[in-house]
């Protein structure tokens, strides 16, 4: 009876909603369609595209000159024991004067000077007339000396004969305890106006010291390795990358035969290694050989921001006495190249990046005219043989290895599009 009655009510609800519907006729008149809505569209003003302007660094700026220059000195080691060392080195020098001279665009000073030998013997009887840390003047192979302490470009032909200073035997009053850094600081002291060595240094050029001996700075020495590499440092401003020091050494692997006297395991230079109570003092077998200690630490010191102490005397020492001498002596021919033709330029304005993400900067190497007129030889966005930008400092790098075609008083031109420069 109950379900009876629910489904009675059920029923009569469908049939009151049916009634009231719109559909339903009679009950309701049908209702008008009504139109959506009109949806207004903003009309803009056309934007062109964005236009971009290349500009030319301030061709003003001295920034821009390249005249890579480099002051090249040589401290030899003339002491008797070089004999045969200096009879390698002239086989194979020709090897390292090639490297510098192959490459018009290097501007070089190089010159020599001798070691030094503090004691009063030396003074009272050698035999040459140039005081500590005067630059010799140039010759040629015939012995011919010139009015000049120093060998340019003009006079390339001559740098071998130069550089062959020769020996001094001790009974002519050659050096004995071979002093380096006191004949190394004279020469830095002797280049103002007026000095022997006027003329030599330039405060713009880089600073290359090449030591050549088969001995080792005097044990007792009145300069540090510490105070000669920051004697070096203080000529060169504190500008580490304008100095490199390089070392023609013996090792201390090296046969005794090779070395000076004082690096040999002998009783009156080391008698540490030998039983001195006897009549004849006998190797007690605790030393195996000598090496140029303070040379080789002067050298890290010299050049400390270029790497790992064990690396950078691989790279800045050669060994005198190597079959590969001639080698080692060209690669550091070419390293020095490579130094002197590295440049950084330093932009007024940060470049922009197209949407391809390529940098909006173009170098390019060429006469003023040239420059000027948009022309100019291009120099490649690559670190190998080109250039490469560096956003911490926003300067363009160029490397030493670029292949330039070598031109008379020509310069640098930077192209770019700047960040805040648009049309």
């Amino acid at each position: 009876m109950k379900q009876l009655i629910a489904l009675c009510i059920y029923a009569s609800a469908l049939m009151l909603v049916a009634a009231c519907s719109p559909e339903s006729s009679g009950i309701m008149a049908q209702q008008p369609e009504v139109a959506p809505p009109t949806v207004e569209i903003p009309q803009y003003e056309h934007v062109e595209e964005q236009k971009f302007t290349w500009i030319t660094e301030d061709g003003g700026q001295s920034q821009l000159d390249f005249n890579p220059q480099v002051d090249i000195l040589f401290v030899t080691d003339n002491s008797e024991s070089m004999k045969s060392a200096q009879e390698n080195l002239l086989r194979n020098l020709d090897r390292f004067t090639n490297g510098i001279n192959k490459n018009a665009m290097i501007d070089y000073h190089i010159g020599v000077i001798s070691t030094w030998d503090s004691s009063d013997r030396f003074a009272r009887t050698k035999k040459d007339s140039y005081q500590i840390g005067e630059l010799r003047y140039i010759k040629d192979s015939k012995s011919q000396s010139y009015n000049k302490r120093y060998v340019t470009k003009k006079e390339k032909s001559i740098l071998s004969a130069t550089l062959n200073i020769g020996v001094a035997p001790y009974a002519q009053g050659g050096p004995e305890d071979e002093e380096f850094f006191a004949p190394l600081t004279a020469a830095l002291e002797k280049s103002g106006r007026g000095g022997t060595n006027e003329g030599f240094f330039r405060p713009d050029a880089q600073l290359v010291v090449v030591f050549m001996t088969d001995a080792d700075e005097f044990k007792n020495s009145r300069i540090s390795t510490e105070q000669m590499a920051r004697t070096l440092l203080d000529f060169k401003g504190g500008k580490a990358k304008k100095l490199a020091v390089y070392g023609v050494l013996v090792k201390a692997k090296d046969a005794d035969e090779n070395k000076d006297w004082a690096l040999r395991i002998h009783p009156k230079y080391n008698p540490q290694c030998f039983d001195m109570n006897l009549k004849t003092p006998k190797n007690n077998g605790t030393c195996t050989g000598f090496g140029p200690e303070k040379l080789e630490e002067l050298i890290v010191l010299a050049n400390e921001e270029k790497g790992s102490p064990e690396s950078i005397k691989s790279k800045y020492i050669v060994g005198i006495v190597n079959k590969n001498f001639g080698d080692d002596l060209a690669r550091i021919g070419s390293d020095i190249t490579k130094k002197t033709l590295a440049k950084e330029i330093f932009l007024s304005q940060r470049p922009r990046v197209d949407g391809n993400g390529v940098l909006q900067v173009r170098v390019r190497y060429g006469t003023a005219a040239e420059l000027n007129a948009g022309r100019g030889q291009i120099i490649p966005n690559k670190v190998a043989g080109g250039w490469a930008y560096d956003p911490e400092n926003n300067s363009v790098r160029l490397g030493g290895d670029v292949e330039y075609k070598y031109q008379e008083n020509a310069r640098f031109a930077v192209d770019l599009i700047p960040l805040t420069l648009a049309q």
